[in-house]
């Protein structure tokens, strides 16, 4: 079994476990292939010999594999999936971060994580993307614009906010053609189910079941109460334009920003490809909430 592996630099105190989870797999003959900063990472602290058997791979080349293992929090998780790109790579997530919500083991038992990753002792969840295409505007000065994106993916969600801009934005969210709905505030987010629990829920928007089609347009410091959190489905297609007094905006796809001129129009559509998720056999959704956000706890 061909195994992918990616983590953020921030594993004081898991060295250990990384390196025991690392070697049983070698030793049992799986082929195991590291990001590069990520092994090199590891190696400056736990030394050359740790990288014996470990080919590497630049995050700029989607890896071939069974699986990934992602090793740290949310964010490693998100890198991990723009890693793998389209290639529905199931993902495992080890969480050694903070909350680790995406994260389907922790380095409490390295055997057990190794038992049920090889053994195929899991179950994998589909979890759809939103896509965003960028037209820039004509009249902009295009020279500088020329180095970036027009298309961009997220698993959590994209956000519009205005940057550094001071006033308000005004945006126009035409759906599936329709008359558009008009937002003004501090920008808008439109997430994914995945997403429901991350910069939606801070904002007031509402947890969705991951398995649920929909999207959820959530308003940012809205500047007025009518304007609420909508969930749309997901088949739907959003198209955004923007006004402000500043000269730009800035677009985050889970929580990457880039800024953008004003006039530039965005156009929001589910992703031809899933991302893969590797759950515990019994574990459930709601399981996720109640141990990781404390929803539901019963009060004593």
């Amino acid at each position: 079994m061909i195994i992918a592996i990616n983590g953020n630099r921030h594993q004081e105190g898991h060295f250990q476990a990384i390196e025991r989870l690392t070697d049983t797999l070698v030793s049992h003959g799986h082929h195991v292939v590291m990001a590069e900063q990520f092994l090199d990472y590891l190696t400056t602290h736990l030394g050359s010999r740790f990288s014996a058997g470990i080919d590497y791979l630049p995050l700029s080349r989607q890896p071939r594999a069974d699986i990934a293992v992602s090793i740290g929090g949310d964010g490693a998780f998100l890198k991990t999936a723009r890693w793998i790109g389209d290639s529905e790579i199931p993902i495992a997530g080890i969480n050694t971060g903070h909350l680790g919500y995406l994260s389907a083991f922790a380095f409490d038992n390295p055997a057990e994580i190794y038992r049920m990753l090889s053994g195929g002792e899991y179950r994998v969840e589909e979890r759809s993307l939103l896509q965003v295409e960028i037209t820039y505007p004509e009249k902009t000065e295009l020279a500088k614009w020329r180095q970036m994106p027009e298309r961009l993916t997220a698993l959590n969600e994209i956000a519009v906010t205005r940057g550094d801009i001071a006033s308000m934005l005004r945006i126009s969210a035409e759906i599936d053609g329709l008359s558009s709905l008009n937002y003004m505030g501090d920008g808008l987010i439109i997430s994914t189910p995945t997403g429901s629990t991350a910069y939606n829920l801070s904002v007031g928007g509402p947890v969705l079941d991951p398995q649920l089609q929909g999207w959820v347009l959530s308003p940012i410091a809205a500047h007025s109460l009518s304007m609420r959190p909508l969930v749309i489905r997901d088949s739907s297609c959003i198209i955004l334009r923007l006004e402000a007094r500043g000269d730009g905006f800035r677009l985050a796809a889970d929580g990457k920003p880039v800024t953008l001129p004003l006039g530039t129009v965005l156009k929001v559509s589910r992703a031809s490809y899933v991302i893969k998720l590797v759950q515990q056999l019994h574990h459930t959704f709601t399981d996720t909430l109640r141990d990781k956000l404390g929803l539901g706890n019963t009060l004593v």
